[in-house]
């Protein structure tokens, strides 16, 4: 393509538009398929910017900041320009935030702004954004895509979108999509709609105005049916809801929720699934038999290795001749024996609406179901939904998707957010604070290995005096430091145990016991006094000090902080995962198989998402970064000295206290 041109990229769902833009980035590596002439990797940052459709896997830091400034550390900026770089890119992708929050605690709408934000920073020649504006609001969207034009004047742009319209008088090109990315079409946009309207209505990329326009006879319904579920005076501070909210679903009615980016739908719907608990308020809902629901990341309600038995999967799902006509009507007829982890976007999101459907639910409550969807997927998705609907359903979805929204019988308009967010939790300066992660890491080394010197359990108690008198140094709440400690003294206490019943002295005698003690209290005085000092230190800091002050080399390091980042977040995908399992019906939270197939979920789940952080990584230059800057310094201060001096002292104390006790 020529430099400056901007081009459309349309297809149905699945065509291979998402890999079209890797092998344009240079990203496609060889088992994502053959081709000829394929780009070769960049060999600069800056030079392709790719957006992948799961904004959540592009995310690389701790907070929004450090996350956009990615690209410019891996070229190599410094400091003030990568500053200025961030703040530039924050206002063209709209994204109203503070910068110090952080990616994966946000919305999905939120997310995909700040990996915009991420791309824009690296000033590429050539911008590749995979459906850069599906979880927007209508508002923001266009002021979004305002921003994108403007940042990509002179540069090359690639657009993958199902929603052609807002984009047709922007762009030079139109380039269509069949099965396996075969070009269809490709020429001026007006030209490829006029002399190929109906090649696209065939594929799906269009439907006839008559059908798009027509709204399903159940939507249209007035009579009011009676109350399934309701929220009457809810607020989830922690979650920007302060404003007590009330929300009701009748039987028989097509409900949708609305509001800007970040304004709390999620929240909403997870609060009326018993996934959150309001601050106040009450909550009506059906008994969990009679509730079916798809979250945003459909692939985190699949339990079956077909999509076939998926519809099934659930002991709730007891129609197979539903579960066939569901699999029909969601277009998946033809993939009945593919995984479902191997199928597209588009065609995950069907196949967990399908599969909800097939429980024939009283309430079904979803999140988001028309991202990345086709015009004829979603208006399939639509009379889903309002089929549902007519047999007596309650149907509640979270969506932006204009056309849904115009279906519905019922809307839900959620006000916007705080452009700050939620308060901050109130967070306690502790001098441990002061230090340097390294003297932090140093603190923790030199306790391990003076530990080594208990000899006895007089010796051993002694020697811990050091960890109680400083550990409300590094501690910001009591609870907090006891959930730290609780596994080093169980582990000791299981230690303590195991050395009165087997070790040398007689089973369970006071020698025993005494032995016992002393391995106990070495032990703790291994490992506390590290995971005290370093509890607190987050992920970015530790990095930007291995980097910067030790000099390690800057792939590795990134590379690990990343993935510590990453395993803050697995709390998060552990919750969704084990409670769609169990809103599927297939066991509770102590069933040894629910939770031996949410963990395998959770694996396949972090590989995947893994695979795709890497392909985000590398499409902001992190594959040649050999040399890089950092966003923020690592100083060494006085109260490193300080905290030398501590770590010398734990080091020798064990010792010391061993002479004391004789």
């Amino acid at each position: 393509m020529p430099a400056g041109q901007r081009v459309l990229l349309a297809g149905a769902s699945g065509s291979g538009k998402s890999t079209v833009l890797r092998a344009l980035a240079g990203l496609l590596d060889e088992e994502s398929g053959e081709g000829t002439g394929l780009l070769p990797p960049p060999t600069r940052p800056g030079e392709a910017g790719l957006l992948l459709q799961n904004p959540a896997h592009a995310v690389v830091a701790a907070t929004a900041f450090r996350d956009i400034a990615f690209g410019p550390e891996n070229a190599a900026l410094d400091r003030t320009e990568i500053r200025e770089r961030v703040a530039a890119a924050l206002a063209a992708a709209q994204v109203g935030l503070d910068p110090q929050r952080g990616p994966l605690e946000v919305s999905g709408g939120q997310q995909q702004r700040i990996a915009l934000a991420g791309g824009l920073a690296l000033d590429p020649e050539l911008l590749l954004l995979d459906e850069p504006t599906s979880m927007l609001d209508p508002d923001t969207a266009d002021r979004v895509r305002e921003a994108i034009l403007v940042a990509a004047d002179g540069a090359g742009l690639v657009i993958a979108e199902h929603r052609l319209g807002p984009w047709l008088a922007h762009v030079d090109r139109l380039v269509v999509l069949g099965e396996q990315a075969q070009i269809l079409a490709d020429g001026a946009p007006g030209e490829v709609l006029r002399e190929q309207r109906a090649l696209l209505q065939e594929i799906g990329v269009l439907v006839p105005e008559e059908k798009s326009a027509a709204r399903p006879a159940a939507t249209r319904s007035v009579g009011a049916g009676p109350i399934v579920a309701s929220l009457r005076g809810v607020t989830v501070p922690s979650r920007g809801l302060t404003s007590p909210l009330d929300l009701e679903v009748r039987a028989g009615r097509l409900s949708v929720l609305t509001g800007p980016s970040g304004a709390g739908k999620t929240t909403m719907l997870r609060t009326l699934l018993d996934a959150a608990a309001p601050a106040t308020g009450e909550v009506q809902r059906p008994e969990p038999a009679r509730i079916a629901a798809v979250p945003q990341n459909p692939e985190h309600s699949f339990v079956a290795t077909t999509v076939r038995a998926e519809l099934s999967a659930s002991p709730w799902a007891t129609d197979p001749v539903l579960a066939e006509e569901l699999l029909e009507r969601a277009g998946l007829a033809h993939l009945a024996g593919a995984h479902p982890h191997r199928l597209s976007g588009g065609e995950q999101r069907r196949l967990a609406t399908a599969a909800a459907l097939a429980q024939a639910p009283d309430l079904l409550v979803l999140d988001e179901p028309t991202v990345g969807l086709d015009a004829r997927r979603r208006r399939d998705v639509q009379s889903l939904l309002a089929d549902a609907a007519s047999r007596g359903c309650a149907v509640l979805v979270a969506t932006h998707d204009p056309e849904l929204i115009a279906a519905a019988a019922d809307r839900f308009e959620l006000p916007a957010p705080d452009p700050a967010g939620p308060p901050p939790a109130p967070r306690r300066r502790l001098p441990a604070d002061a230090l340097n992660p390294l003297t932090l890491c140093l603190i923790g080394i030199l306790a391990a290995a003076g530990s080594f010197a208990v000899q006895t359990w007089q010796g051993g108690l002694l020697a811990l005096l050091p960890t109680v008198l400083l550990a409300p140094l590094a501690v910001r709440t009591l609870r907090g430091g006891a959930l730290r400690l609780a596994p080093i003294l169980l582990s000791a206490a299981g230690l303590a145990w195991t050395t009165a019943l087997l070790g040398d002295a007689p089973p369970l005698s006071r020698e025993a016991w005494l032995l016992g003690l002393k391995e106990a209290a070495r032990i703790t005085a291994f490992v506390a006094p590290g995971v005290l000092a370093l509890g607190s230190v987050e992920a970015t800091a530790l990095g930007d000090a291995l980097g910067q002050r030790l000099r390690l080399p800057a792939r590795p390091v990134v590379a690990s902080v990343t993935a510590l980042v990453r395993v803050g977040h697995l709390g998060r995908q552990w919750e969704v995962i084990l409670r769609t399992r169990i809103r599927r019906g297939l066991g509770s939270a102590r069933s040894p198989r629910l939770l031996a197939g949410a963990t395998l979920a959770l694996l396949v789940d972090t590989l995947r998402g893994a695979e795709q952080q890497a392909l985000a990584m590398d499409a902001r230059g992190f594959a040649g970064a050999d040399h890089r800057t950092w966003a923020a310094p690592s100083p060494l201060g006085r109260a490193d000295l300080l905290g030398a001096v501590i770590a010398g002292g734990f080091l020798v104390w064990p010792l010391i206290a061993g002479m004391l006790v004789g």
